[in-house]
């Protein structure tokens, strides 16, 4: 019984199946997610600008998700938070087919780490 358990759970982590509900629990709570106050609006030109050099490159899934939005890129900040010296933020992406964008600064108040996916 033991080793069905485990082969049956190996199998459904190998196929994806443990994840789309995590991924769907993230995507419905940023949709619920109303944007609050832009109380530092320099960051969010700043991570603007990062998305649409990230989406004139060539060749990158990023790329791919940022062609279609229009220009200028238009961001709805939907959290901020702190960790010590870093900040991050997370925005939706106002796209035909909206976007998450989460953006790290470091301590040096530069992008630290920069991510885009589906909302």
């Amino acid at each position: 019984m033991r080793r069905v358990l485990s082969l049956t759970l190996t199998c459904a982590l190998a196929a994806g199946c443990a994840m789309p509900a995590a991924q769907a629990q993230r995507t419905a709570a940023a949709a619920a997610a109303a944007p609050i106050e832009d109380a530092e609006p320099e960051v969010t030109r700043e991570v603007a600008a990062a998305l649409a050099r990230r989406g004139a490159g060539a060749g990158t899934a990023e790329a791919a998700l940022l062609r279609p939005c229009p220009a200028p890129l238009q961001l709805e900040l939907l959290r901020r938070s702190t960790d010590g010296e870093e900040r991050s933020y997370l925005y939706r992406v106002r796209c035909p087919a909206p976007l998450l964008a989460s953006a790290t600064y470091g301590k040096n108040a530069a992008i630290k780490r920069l991510t885009v996916q589906a909302e």
